[in-house]
């Protein structure tokens, strides 16, 4: 005797292979498109906005790094331009005035005002890194190359002119704790000088006019020079045209 639910299973299981054997006519499958770059995902703008906030930071510091050594490289040219020329107590002048003048850069111009004969000299000393007495040790040179009638050798002048140098080279623009001392020193002479003003030792935040006018002029004197120079050789080229044609 036949079981009526055996005869349905075995009868859809021969639907099954029949239809599993018959290719049916289906679409192709359409998968979806890659998701792409576009919108960000906040991630990546924290990481973009992270870049441009550190080149920023970078630019500006790079910008007040070059305009506290402008002062610096100015001067170091103007040593070498001014002095091209120059010998003995000239020089060593030209120098000191130099180094001043570039000090007025960086240091308050009240401290600058109160610092003549040993306490310049033992300032310059102190604000150097290595604090070589260098400046102390030749106070009698300097003052014989300064203010003195007796003309000074042209090698000690050059050996001046090289302690200078190197002060500028090492010891500018000052850092933070050369400043702070420079600062108290000039607090516990305050009520001496200046009528008690005081002022902070800082670096300066403008360029050094005076410096770079200097140096423009300086420049200007030199391409008059040359032109000087040119011209005669110019109009005896033109003359000597002359002649020929003359001939």
């Amino acid at each position: 005797m036949n079981d009526p639910s055996l005869a349905s299973a075995s009868q859809a299981q021969e639907v099954a292979q029949s239809a599993t054997q018959t290719q049916l006519p289906l679409a192709p499958l359409h998968l979806p498109a890659e998701p792409g770059l576009w919108p960000l995902a906040w991630g990546w703008w924290a990481i973009l906005a992270l870049v441009v906030l550190t080149i920023l930071i970078m630019v500006l510091l790079y910008k007040r790094h070059k305009k506290r050594r402008l002062a610096k490289k100015t001067v170091l040219r103007l040593l070498k331009q001014t002095t091209r020329n120059q010998a003995g107590n000239k020089k060593v002048a030209t120098v000191n005035d130099l180094l001043r003048q570039v000090c007025l850069s960086y240091y308050p111009r009240p401290m600058l005002a109160s610092l003549h004969g040993e306490r310049w000299y033992a300032f310059l000393d102190d604000q150097h890194p290595s604090n070589k007495s260098n400046f102390q040790v030749n106070q009698h040179d300097w003052q014989q190359a300064l203010y003195q009638k007796d003309g000074v050798s042209d090698e000690l002048a050059n050996q001046l002119y090289q302690q200078v140098e190197d002060w500028i080279t090492h010891s500018l623009p000052p850092s933070k704790k050369k400043l702070k001392a420079a600062n108290l020193a000039f607090q516990k002479t305050a009520s001496t000088f200046n009528n008690g003003l005081i002022s902070s030792a800082r670096a300066v935040k403008t360029t050094p006019k005076a410096l770079i006018e200097k140096e423009s002029q300086l420049k200007a004197t030199s391409e008059q020079d040359t032109n000087t120079l040119e011209s005669p050789s110019a109009e005896s080229e033109s003359k000597n045209k002359e002649s020929k044609n003359d001939v």
